[in-house]
């Protein structure tokens, strides 16, 4: 049986003639050849492996097969109208929603803020929700489809198969520490100035990317970084690093309220960037609308810089 050669012809074709049970009134019914659906419905019995009528000269009847089969085609014949229907006239604003996560830590609120506003205005109907995660469950709930679509860093969601996801900005690598450090008064410091200083990371099970790169950057510099603690999310590493217990590496979109009590000095690294992403299989429709219409906003194109992981 080899249902993967099946066409909509065939299907057309055997509807017209189940209804007509005449080969030649069936190909009036859809100017076509006698000699054409009879090749054609030919065909799809042979794929299917039985016969769908009972032919004599002078009369056609359908089989209990073809019988079963006609109930079953015209129902999904019905619904395919229906799709593309529904498709030409989407009610796109009514009844539905989008779940959208952004990276804790992320400081991405003013382009995030005109993001939904915009798409508010838009599709005033569509409910929007917010929620911001760690690393590791920003991952996780993208991948198991509780949220929609997220707002991340790159390399997040790089080795992530079955993802698109489009550039928002660059972010700067960057050094954090205490505002009380013996190197919070330089004017600017470089990754080798830290050599022999107590470093706090978020912890490898959280970010295996972050984790890595960033003792990959330190040893670029001549030094392995030693490491007195990892934490489990961005709100403990920077309350260890506003106590003094260490410094850490992190990227220039890092949520900062009480930046007295913080310095931050940018490095000469490669940039690290920021994107939203989203399931290639999610089909919820306002994820295409959204990740659409941001696009246009950042880039002028709604598909120019999407990428795919594969």
């Amino acid at each position: 049986m080899n249902l993967n050669q099946i066409s909509m012809r065939q299907i057309d074709y055997f509807i017209a003639v189940a209804r007509t049970l005449n080969f030649t009134e069936a190909a009036k019914v859809l100017y076509v050849s006698q000699p054409a659906i009879s090749k054609q419905i030919a065909q799809l019995e042979h794929d299917i492996g039985v016969p769908l009528f009972l032919r004599t000269r002078r009369t056609v009847r359908m089989t209990p097969a073809g019988t079963v089969l006609l109930k079953e085609l015209i129902d999904v014949q019905e619904r395919i109208q229906a799709a593309v229907a529904k498709a030409q006239h989407p009610d796109l604003g009514q009844d539905a929603s989008i779940a959208i996560g952004c990276l804790e830590g992320m400081e991405i609120g003013v382009f995030l803020r005109r993001a939904i506003n915009n798409f508010k205005s838009s599709y005033p109907g569509v409910r929007v929700v917010l929620e911001r995660h760690s690393f590791k469950t920003l991952r996780e709930k993208l991948i198991h489809g509780d949220l929609d679509l997220v707002f991340t860093l790159s390399f997040e969601v790089a080795d992530i198969p079955g993802l698109l996801s489009d550039f928002v900005q660059a972010a700067r690598p960057c050094v954090l520490m205490s505002a009380a450090h013996p190197l919070a008064g330089r004017d600017q410091i470089v990754l080798g100035d830290l050599k022999g200083e107590n470093f706090v990371f978020i912890a490898r099970e959280e970010s295996p990317r972050a984790f890595d790169s960033t003792i990959e950057m330190c040893r670029r510099h001549g030094f392995t970084p030693t490491i007195v603690k990892q934490l489990p999310n961005v709100e403990s590493l920077l309350l260890c690093v506003e106590s003094g217990l260490g410094v850490c590496l992190f990227d220039s979109t890092i949520r900062l309220y009480n930046s007295e009590n913080f310095r931050t000095f940018d490095l000469e690294e490669r940039a690290i960037d920021v994107v939203m992403a989203w399931k290639r299989e999610n089909l919820n429709h306002v994820v295409a609308l959204f990740t659409n219409q941001v696009s246009r906003d950042l880039q002028g194109s709604p598909i120019d810089n999407r990428i795919e992981s594969v």
